[in-house]
């Protein structure tokens, strides 16, 4: 059976179709109006990952739209990030199983759940985001704490039943947001999330611009310590909002401690999360805090489909032996 296992975060889209190869796209969806000159013979109103990151800034009079904005998913951009990532891979499943922040409403869940289905023609599977983190590390019961770029969801499982979680809107984004602030009033330009993501994980990166007709650039070691300080006051209310919501848990539900996302990798979070819950537990990340929802979510639909699968051949099986025992009491009475 094909399955997909799908993530579309706020800021970067991964997406699976044998729970091992990833592929990455910005989750970004541009919507533009024809322009004033074609070269490839093609008028084209929506562009989509790379494509609409490469055309931001450089094309007046576009919109444009991410996921997940405060918590909330956007249907249509939503939409149009599922379609491209199959296109890419070349696929058409049977299943496409992906993940809501832990907050999401039932409603919320099933209006998604049917947009999907009815636009990709297939079956949809919907999970809470940081489940698929702790099955693509064999978890079933334990705390898991997810750092997005526009949400932080903290879950805990028992046995692989949901017990407790949030979601904080208290993602990435809001440390990017006041670092941004920093670089526009220290230097003079305007940066990018996927810019910045760039410089924060390297130092040689240089973000430039040309303004008053001059190149102006900034680099990682120019806004570190900022940056730093920042962070750390970022990172705290994280820490302090999941301390309150594992008040009053066993604590070994706290053997299997972790935390992931795209924010786990930015320079000294993990050590800074590491030292803010020593005192409860010893915290661990997946091998690629990225793409590890994405090979979750491919893991439970499996074995979703799989039980599944055993449920019916049982009940044809248990079925078939009600009609041999018909036949035979029938036969005895003849």
């Amino acid at each position: 059976m094909k399955i997909v296992g799908l993530d579309i975060g706020t800021n970067y889209t991964k997406i699976t179709s044998d729970g091992k190869n990833v592929l990455m796209y910005p989750s970004i969806v541009a919507y533009g109006e024809e322009k004033d000159w074609s070269l490839k013979a093609e008028t084209k109103g929506v562009y989509v990952g790379d494509q609409a990151l490469s055309i931001l800034g450089a094309v007046e009079g576009m919109e444009v739209y991410r996921p997940i904005q405060d918590g909330r998913v956007i249907h249509t951009s939503f939409t149009e990030l599922a379609k491209y990532g199959l296109k890419k891979l070349e696929i058409e499943p049977e299943v496409v199983a992906t993940g809501l922040p832990v907050k999401s409403s039932k409603k919320e869940r099933e209006e998604l759940k049917s947009q999907l289905e009815k636009e990709l023609k297939t079956r949809v599977l919907v999970f809470p985001e940081p489940v698929g983190t702790l099955a693509s590390m064999s978890i079933e019961t334990g705390v898991c704490i997810d750092i997005g770029f526009g949400t932080t969801d903290i879950l805990v499982l028992s046995e692989m039943e949901y017990l407790r979680g949030d979601t904080m809107l208290t993602g990435v984004d809001k440390l990017y947001e006041n670092l941004e602030v920093l670089i526009r009033d220290r230097i003079g330009i305007a940066v990018s999330p996927e810019e910045m993501t760039k410089m924060l994980l390297n130092e040689n990166y240089t973000i430039g611009r040309v303004r008053s007709g001059k190149k102006i650039s900034v680099k990682r070691e120019e806004v570190l310590n900022e940056y730093e300080r920042m962070m750390k006051l970022w990172a705290d209310k994280i820490v302090n909002k999941t301390k309150t919501l594992l008040e009053g848990l066993s604590t070994m539900l706290l053997d299997n401690f972790v935390v992931t996302g795209g924010g786990v990798l930015l320079p000294k979070v993990f050590d800074t999360l590491k030292e803010g819950f020593s005192d409860i537990g010893e915290i661990r990340r997946p091998e690629n805090p990225i793409t590890s929802n994405a090979m979750g979510y491919y893991l439970l639909a499996k074995t979703f489909l799989e039980k599944v699968e055993i449920k019916s051949e049982t009940g044809k099986g248990e079925e078939k032996s009600e009609e041999e025992k018909e036949k035979k009491e029938k036969k005895k009475r003849t």
